[in-house]
């Protein structure tokens, strides 16, 4: 009868002690703490948002633009009109691999000076991450397999 008796009051204490458990969890209604909205006074930091570019500027059909953006990077904007786009798909083709619209990034006055960047939309923006103080412009262009024909040039950027 002793081990029964063990068993029946070991039991009853880790039923109890799982009941504790599971309602301390629960939260009670005189255990929440209410704050009223109306004693706060927000304040919106407007230094810290950061979403806008600083200088905005229109950007008409048909053109592409290079500015300097935060330390040691450029950023290329681009546009194309939705004829000249459908224009230059026509041109592309859909064969992977034999021409490709592509983004190019020109550095200082070598022709081999450059990196590329393939694009897949009419509009955008792209950032380069640049070292040295040489001049810098960007252009659009269809890329073939032994060539490139540039269809959009922007004007050079010289580093500070």
């Amino acid at each position: 009868m002793s081990p029964l008796l063990y068993i029946i009051l070991l039991t009853v204490v880790l039923l109890l002690m799982l009941y504790w458990v599971l309602s301390s969890l629960t939260p009670r209604r005189d255990r929440r703490i209410r704050v009223p909205d109306r004693e706060f006074a927000f304040e919106s930091a407007q230094e810290l948002f950061k979403y806008l570019e600083t200088g905005e500027f229109h950007l008409p059909d048909n053109s592409i633009k290079l500015i300097p953006a935060e330390s040691g990077h450029l950023r290329a904007y681009w546009y194309l009109s939705q004829e000249k786009w459908q224009k230059i798909l026509k041109q592309v083709g859909n064969k992977p691999g034999r021409n490709q619209l592509v983004l190019r990034l020109h550095q200082g006055d070598k022709e081999d000076s450059f990196q590329e960047v393939p694009l897949k939309k009419p509009a955008g923006s792209y950032d380069w991450e640049v070292t040295g103080e040489s001049p810098c412009s960007v252009s659009l262009g269809i890329k073939g397999r032994y060539n490139y024909t540039p269809v959009l040039i922007s004007s050079e950027l010289k580093q500070l």
